[in-house]
């Protein structure tokens, strides 16, 4: 092939794309670089996939249920388990039509922007937040916002300040997204009075809110408030749920709730024929004895020491004036450094050392906070935290000896 000829073909290739898609970033790798010990992703411990489980679950479906479990069709049995766990979790009644099984929370997430966003509407986003979600919102081609959050979660009268405000100017404000519980990255929680109060704003706004709940369950210390789904009594509630952190990430399976009149919107942009009948089948039947609560009890564990290393190394390793948090549950500790410090920057050079970690400002729609970082200590062995936080503590010190 002459080059005129695969230059003509590259300029073609480049002309089919849609107009938001010609500046997408390049895909992640996720698994990052070799010998890197890496605190950037928050992958679930593989160690503790119940394959063994899984097994026998998948071996049951295929002896009482092949047909519905290789048909195309929504899983049914995964709706049935969800209704019943949240009733007894949530003590909140619903029925399968409260309810849609996804490809993992981020397709409820991209589900919820088709039906809501047009392009040029305001999503309101925590500062920071999860960085999937606000590349979601810009794919939809929505106006992102935030609003600050302190150490109890979402400032509420900021919040109230924003929509007002918003409103005023004529934009219009179509949800507010929140992680409420074990913040990702901050690893925050907010209360109960602020829950409440977040959903009287929603009210009085009417705006709705999307609850992401990403790690339901995985709790170290202490109780945590009911998830604001449970707490609407007006309807202005979406909440996403996923087996991805508490079960296994490759069956890809997650689940929005909400008031019928708009799950059954959602679920008629749905068009891959259902969520795998067949993960959620064995998904279904793993859960319905009580295993997958076991399991959960067991990752508590898991999760709670590797935190417990995380923040012993940080206090061994970082410099006078690092701020770290405690979270109550979830996967990520964030940390905040000196003003002086560039994590940015210091990227590259931490990845010749050693160790990979998330920049705080791939946390904001902003992109402030560049002195932040957001440590995910879910993915990474015991034994790797250490040593890993040790290497990240000399590469700031470095930063901080050079002026950086």
């Amino acid at each position: 092939m002459s080059t005129d000829t695969a230059t003509h073909n590259t300029d073609w290739t480049q002309d089919l794309l849609a107009h938001r898609a010609a500046t997408l970033p390049q895909a992640i790798n996720m698994a990052g670089a070799e010998g890197v010990i890496s605190f950037s992703y928050g992958l679930p411990d593989e160690e503790s996939f119940p394959a063994a489980d899984l097994s026998q679950a998948a071996a049951e479906v295929m002896s009482q249920a092949a047909p519905a479990a290789l048909q195309y069709g929504a899983p049914g049995p995964l709706s049935a388990y969800l209704v019943d766990f949240i009733g007894r979790d949530q003590k909140r009644t619903v029925t399968p039509a409260n309810l849609l099984v996804t490809v993992g929370s981020s397709q409820a997430l991209g589900l919820v922007c088709q039906l809501l966003i047009d392009k040029g509407d305001y999503i309101i986003v925590e500062a920071p937040t999860f960085l999937g979600a606000v590349r979601t919102f810009l794919n939809a081609e929505a106006e992102v916002v935030e609003t600050p959050l302190d150490d109890e979660g979402i400032v509420i009268e900021e919040l109230d300040k924003l929509i007002t405000d918003l409103k005023a100017d004529g934009k219009r404000v179509k949800f507010i997204y929140t992680i409420p519980t074990f913040q990702n990255p901050t690893g925050v929680t907010l209360g109960l009075e602020r829950r409440k109060a977040l959903l009287a704003v929603a009210k009085k706004h009417q705006v709705m809110i999307l609850e992401d709940d990403a790690y339901a369950g995985l709790i170290y210390e202490g109780e945590v408030p009911p998830w604001l789904w449970t707490l609407d009594e007006d309807d202005m509630v979406l909440h996403c749920g996923t087996f991805s952190k508490v079960l296994a990430a490759g069956l890809r399976l997650g689940w929005i709730g909400g008031p019928p009149a708009i799950v059954s919107r959602i679920a008629a942009l749905k068009v891959d024929g259902g969520t795998s009948p067949f993960a959620g089948n064995i998904a279904a039947q793993y859960a319905k004895d009580g295993r997958l609560e076991k399991h959960i009890l067991k990752l508590r564990d898991i999760y709670r020491r590797k935190r417990d290393r995380t923040l012993a190394g940080l206090e061994r390793y970082m410099p006078d004036g690092a701020r770290w948090n405690t979270p109550q549950g979830g996967f990520f500790i964030w940390l905040e450094l000196p003003e002086s410090v560039d994590t940015v920057k210091m990227l590259r050079d931490a990845i010749a050392a050693g160790v990979n970690y998330t920049p705080g400002p791939a946390c904001f729609a902003s992109r402030k906070g560049k002195n932040t970082i957001r440590l995910a200590f879910s993915h990474l062995t015991v034994d790797k935290i250490d040593p890993g936080l040790r290497i990240l503590g000399e590469v700031i010190q470095r930063q901080l000896a050079n002026g950086n």
